[in-house]
């Protein structure tokens, strides 16, 4: 099936006519030379912006200099550092000049950054000072520092004698744009190989499910090296003329967002975890009247959202209590992520349905969608206009979808990467000879074209009586309670079900003071009454899955799971076999006997 072309916007015809990626820069409409392209917090906590005829200029002298160093046509050249303007200028240099950005992620320890760059065979490495800088001290490659704060290639952006001495050609849709390596839950990262033409594929793609106009502003905080943010945060905007506001740090978003007032934003589900967890422990901890109303307000606002994608409305007194109830409870929410926002864009993993859910019923759009990095990465998003908040939407403009014999879902189009760089056999593993990728998702697709995904088919966990377990599904149920922060299901080859759960212990407390009426137990972990009142909570939690998914023994841990301690991937995704082997001894003793006791 393939989706048809909706509602095009100015960067739709753009991204399909370029002949490279650059050429969403550089030829761009008069009108928008003089528009802020980026913006970015300064020492002082103020904001600047640049104009897309200041960035031009600068990418174009950087390229010329990258020329003057020997950099040609296909070397490969790298980034490693925070989300800047100095990350963009760089990007589009190494692609104006034909090379192919390698970037890598920030969050990633000196050998994890060392293999990629050894694997690419980097000829120079444009390197953020401080912690970035520390991990390529002892490693021979050239590299230029920049310091992330929007001057610091100034030197070079602003000598004039690099203005107009940029003598090779542009590069074409075919030529290899970059490499992207694969985050990885286990092994080596792979790089994927990217067209100019495949990632134009995309955008266009993109703009054609979700529209982006000039006016539209985009704040940054996933990692550029992550294929989702650089095709739909960086490239997708400035084919568009939007503009581009860097977050100083994902822990700053709270600040960042009243202050830029986006109206597009691109996150993984953790972001919108964290939001629902934040509001339900505050929710849980009000008086009875705040809880009433809150509970009122979500279920109009259900109500609001199902009339309006049926292009209808809330008439009337119903019209006038939404009114009231959505000043006393979303309007504070949506006010602290600038008020402006017209669109969420989820992707990197499943987002739980009833997550969607509380944010449509708060007027916040959320669009949940899907992809791969070896497909540009976009596959499929859901419309404004239609959005199924238990799938991740029909497929894009151009991409074709179709399920194996297994459920797994092939895809196939323009945006499909040329290969894993450097790996015949891998390519060949994944990549078929009449063009079909194998995703490894196990989805369903219902009658109007919508994607749901059931689980990775390498994940599926099968416990010693056959039953198929999908983690991410018990996962996802778990960790919409305000009280759990991160959970991991353990089931393959075992008897039952069981799960490492890190408690979110801000919540934890506010719901048991309200239920309890007392303060959580000091030794709350091995209370046993503490035991049973949280028990009773994951039966809640899991009261719609099949009895053989239920947890039946969970195991505290009192470490959050973080990339800086290499437990999850730069988006989020968990690290299982190395979170396997660091409570092995914990996962062995919820299976120490098996009379069905509980923990």
């Amino acid at each position: 099936m393939t989706s048809p072309e909706v509602n095009p916007c100015p960067g739709l015809k753009r991204a399909h006519d370029a002949a490279s990626l650059p050429d969403l820069l550089l030829h761009a409409p008069s009108e928008w030379m003089d528009k802020p392209l980026l913006r970015f917090r300064q020492a002082d906590g103020s904001w600047k912006q640049w104009t897309r005829a200041r960035v031009v200029q600068a990418v174009l002298r950087l390229a010329a200099w990258l020329e003057a160093q020997g950099i040609r046509p296909g070397d490969r050249v790298g980034i490693l550092g925070h989300n800047c303007p100095e990350w963009f200028i760089a990007d589009f240099a190494i692609l104006r000049l034909g090379a192919v950005t390698v970037p890598a992620y920030f969050t990633d320890p000196a050998e994890a950054v060392h293999y990629v760059f050894d694997d690419a065979e980097v000829a120079l490495i444009f390197v953020e000072e401080g912690e970035q800088a520390q991990k390529l001290e002892q490693y021979d490659r050239r590299f230029v520092p920049f310091r992330g704060d929007g001057e610091s290639l100034a030197g070079i952006a602003a000598d004039e004698q690099w203005e107009g001495r940029l003598q090779a050609p542009c590069p074409t849709r075919d030529d290899l744009a970059t490499l992207i390596y694969t985050s990885g839950t286990t092994g080596h990262p792979k790089g994927v190989m990217l067209s100019h033409g495949n990632v134009l594929s995309d955008v266009a793609a993109g703009l054609g499910g979700v529209p982006v106009f000039p006016d539209d502003v985009f704040l940054s905080f996933l990692p550029l090296s992550h294929a989702f943010e650089r095709t739909v945060g960086h490239f997708l905007p400035t084919a568009s003329g939007a503009e581009i506001a860097y977050a100083e740090d994902v822990t700053t978003l709270l600040r960042d967002m009243p202050e830029v007032q986006p109206t597009i934003m691109i996150s993984v589900p953790r972001l919108y975890e964290k939001i629902y967890a934040g509001v339900m422990a505050r929710v849980e901890a009000a008086p009875a009247p705040k809880r009433w109303l809150f509970r009122a307000a979500q279920r109009l606002g259900a109500e609001r959202f199902a009339l309006r994608q049926q292009g209808a409305d809330l008439r009337g007194l119903r019209a006038m209590l939404w009114l009231l109830l959505d000043a006393l409870v979303h309007a504070r929410l949506r006010e602290k992520m600038g008020g402006r926002l017209r669109g969420f864009i989820s992707g990197g993993a499943a987002l739980h349905p009833d997550i969607a859910r509380f944010l449509l019923a708060s007027d916040l759009i959320v669009l949940p969608g899907y992809g791969l990095t070896e497909t540009s990465p976009v596959l499929t998003v859901n419309r404004q206009s239609h959005i199924k908040p238990e799938t991740v939407g029909p497929a894009l403009p151009g991409v074709e979808l179709k399920q194996a014999g297994d459920g797994e879902l092939l895809v196939r189009g323009p945006m499909v990467m040329q290969g894993y760089w450097k790996q015949p056999e891998a390519t060949a593993a994944i990549l078929d000879d009449d063009g079909w990728l194998h995703t490894g998702d196990i989805v369903d697709i219902d009658e109007d074209g919508f994607v749901r995904i059931v689980d990775r088919k390498k994940e599926i966990m099968v416990l010693n009586n056959g039953e198929n377990v999908p983690p991410a599904v018990v996962e996802q149920h778990l960790v919409q309670d305000p009280v759990i922060l991160q959970a991991m299901v353990i089931a393959e080859n075992r008897p039952y079900v069981s799960a490492l759960i890190v408690p979110d212990m801000e919540g934890l407390r506010a719901a048991w003071r309200r239920e309890m009426r007392c303060a959580l137990p000091h030794d709350w972990s091995h209370d046993q009454r503490f035991l049973r009142w949280f028990r009773q909570r994951l039966q809640w939690d899991e009261h719609d899955l099949a009895s053989y998914m239920q947890v039946h023994r969970f195991a505290f841990v009192d470490e959050e799971w973080t990339q800086q301690n290499g437990l999850v991937t730069p988006t989020l995704k968990l690290k299982r076999r190395k979170i396997a082997e660091r409570y092995a001894e914990i996962i062995e003793s919820l299976y120490a006997d098996v009379t069905g006791k509980e923990k």
